[in-house]
């Protein structure tokens, strides 16, 4: 019928709008109710021209959401199984090199201490509830815990450093 949109026209208005993981379109798609073999289609004929790559795109969203966001690898690979990817994909992609490992940490530490009342460092309990908040965003305990510490003792030299003034 003239005017109507077909499946393959619907994944290209959204993938327009921003890259989508194969089943994030895929469900997209079949919550307006379209039909299964149609979409099939479509989500091929987006694949063959390079328009779904959930490599890219995986890639894209783990620097995005390290760096920005200040998540870990074990919260990154779990987001990206949510949207489709396999296990081992997942834990591949999430692997941070060291660089961006550290924007992670680094992020994720300034969202935590711009939260953290003064002084924070000379509380056990709040030194403690940062590494449990680290951990939560997906870094390894032993990592969160020399990270704290390593940000705690930062603060303290700084705190005691004598005034040039």
């Amino acid at each position: 019928m003239p005017g109507e949109r077909t499946v393959y026209q619907t994944a290209l208005d959204l993938l327009s709008r921003r890259d989508h993981f194969r089943r994030e379109l895929e469900d997209k798609l079949r919550l307006r109710g379209l039909p299964d073999d149609e979409i099939e289609a479509a989500l091929g004929r987006c694949r063959d021209l390079g328009l779904i790559d959930d490599e890219r795109v995986g890639m894209r969203f783990v620097e995005v959401r390290a760096a920005s966001r200040g998540w870990g690898p074990r919260r990154l690979a779990g987001e990206l199984q949510q949207r489709g990817i396999s296990h081992e994909d997942a834990e591949r992609l999430a692997a941070l090199p060291p660089a961006l490992a550290a924007e992670a940490m680094h992020t994720a530490l300034r969202k935590l201490e711009v939260r953290a009342p003064a002084r924070w460092w000379r509380d056990g309990q709040r030194r403690a509830r940062m590494v449990s908040s680290l951990i939560t965003r997906g870094f390894e305990a032993e990592v969160a815990i020399a990270a704290v510490d390593a940000l705690a003792a930062s603060r303290e030299n700084q705190h005691d450093a004598p005034d040039d003034q």
